[in-house]
């Protein structure tokens, strides 16, 4: 095992946030305008999927990792869903980021 000094953090995946790593995937995929929706959609039920999720967390936690209860947390804290939400909006210039063209070969 290798200690890291204290002001040095490792950069495996694993310690990354959760939401950092799905937010960075539907930016690359050009998604943002549908997760909002079903972000503003799912508002009301996300206290039924946090109590839900407690619920199966002695069934799910093995498979999910040992900090499966810090990774739900978001699902408890009404205010995510707004910063979520700023995450997710187009820049204030008021450009599109555009996803590079295909070609009909690729």
């Amino acid at each position: 095992m290798t200690d890291h000094p204290p002001d040095e953090q490792p950069t495996d995946t694993n310690s990354r946030n959760p939401l950092d790593t799905v937010l960075a995937w539907i930016e690359r995929k050009g998604l943002q305008a549908p997760a909002a929706m079903l972000l503003e959609m799912h508002r009301p039920l996300m206290p039924l999927a946090w109590s839900a999720a407690v619920l199966v967390g002695g069934v799910l936690a093995p498979f999910i990792g040992p900090d499966y209860y810090q990774k739900i947390e978001a699902l408890r804290d009404p205010a995510a869903i707004d910063r979520l939400l700023e995450r997710l909006k187009p820049p204030e210039d008021g450009r599109a980021r555009l996803r590079p063209s295909r070609k009909n070969g690729d």
